[in-house]
């Protein structure tokens, strides 16, 4: 499963031309083999999926969550999460659990805008709102688009279309190429080396601005003296953790009767 997938929002006012993009999108990358999955903002306030006095209604309403509705053609699950618990990182890593390759967004531009994981097609109704979002958008901008004629970089949504979805393939790729680094980096975000995060040494090692052996926790792997590992799965530690642990466990462990601990023995412990 993948740390994040490649993420692509489609931002703007209403009547933009938000769905009308994201619909070709979707269809375009399915075509190319793509998995795709999409999420879509609601502005309506207390809006429902739900019908009310509906059987999955009065689950949800005697405090079930999530309710799960599950019929012949679809399952749908219902989560009391809304917005205040809404973030890229969870949406990406749910969307990732259920095989998905490519995510797309409707809207969300308070959440997006500043966030550099994250591609933004931006549809625009005029030159002030191309202004404003331009202003206030950081990083991976694939394309302004609009349904009225704007001077340049603003694509045509009428004619452009093909336009912004090989734009929007290239961004994909690069960025599931940024995926596998990351998925080799120990994601605990340390900073000691030099980087803002995990994700941006990613980033960086893409660019070649950087190598794996700038990664602190990486290039001090070889000489931990303690491993952990959760199903199989190594959990990434920092030196000075590793000591912490090794010490707490061998000095309870030479509290057993019959065990002399000298500091180099190797101990396996197994949870289960």
């Amino acid at each position: 499963m993948r740390t994040r997938v490649p993420t692509v929002s489609v931002v703007g006012y209403k009547n933009s031309g938000k769905t009308t993009v994201v619909e070709a999108l979707i269809s375009e990358l399915v075509k190319k083999g793509r998995r795709v999955a999409s999420v879509k903002h609601v502005s309506k306030e207390g809006f429902s999926i739900d019908t009310e006095g509906s059987d999955s209604w009065r689950h949800s309403a005697a405090g079930a969550n999530p309710v799960i509705i599950v019929s012949d053609v679809e399952m749908t699950i219902k989560t009391k999460m809304g917005m205040a618990g809404f973030s890229t990182k969870k949406i990406s890593r749910l969307v990732s659990e259920h095989g998905a390759e490519v995510l797309i967004l409707e809207g969300f531009s308070s959440f997006v805008l500043d966030d550099p994981w994250v591609g933004k097609i931006i549809c625009v109704r005029n030159q002030r709102e191309y202004d404003q979002f331009k202003k206030k958008t950081q990083r991976n901008i694939i394309a302004f688009c609009s349904f009225h004629k704007l001077p340049e970089p603003v694509l045509s949504i009428n004619d452009g279309l093909a336009t912004i979805v090989e734009k929007t393939s290239t961004f994909i790729s690069e960025k599931e190429k940024i995926a596998e680094i990351l998925d080799r980096l120990p994601g605990l975000d340390c900073r000691k080396c030099g980087r803002s995060s995990c994700e941006e040494m990613a980033e960086a090692i893409f660019a070649q601005e950087a190598s794996f052996d700038d990664c602190v926790p990486l290039r001090s792997r070889s000489r931990l003296k303690t491993r952990i590992t959760i199903d199989d799965v190594e959990v990434p530690i920092q030196p000075f953790v590793s000591e912490i642990i090794r010490k707490s466990v061998l000095g309870m462990v030479s509290t057993l009767k019959g065990v002399n601990i000298k500091g180099d023995e190797r101990v396996s412990i197994t949870i289960s």
